[in-house]
């Protein structure tokens, strides 16, 4: 399977827009606080990756399914770790 020029900038730009999250994930880890992430934020983050993997897979582009799924894992991790890191200490 031959990948085109313009399939293979889409992989590229994926993997930059997928692990811009990244960061803030590994903050959340290192910190045990996420009490200033918004919530909102990463649940249309979450909405947008399902939409846009829906869309590429109806348009048959793999770097935009492929993309919007690590995408969604991303979001679905941050979400889980705002759940955890944001109850008031005991």
């Amino acid at each position: 399977m031959q990948i085109s020029p313009v399939e293979l900038l889409g992989l590229v730009a994926g993997f930059f827009g997928t692990f811009a999250a990244a960061p803030q994930a590994l903050k959340i880890i290192q910190t045990r606080q996420a009490r200033d992430v918004s919530l909102v934020t990463y649940l249309f983050a979450m909405t947008g990756g399902i939409l846009w993997g829906v869309y590429g897979w109806a348009v048959d582009s793999l770097s935009i399914v492929f993309w919007n799924g690590v995408s969604l894992l991303m979001c679905v991790s941050i979400i889980w770790l705002k759940l955890q890191h944001s109850k008031p200490e005991s």
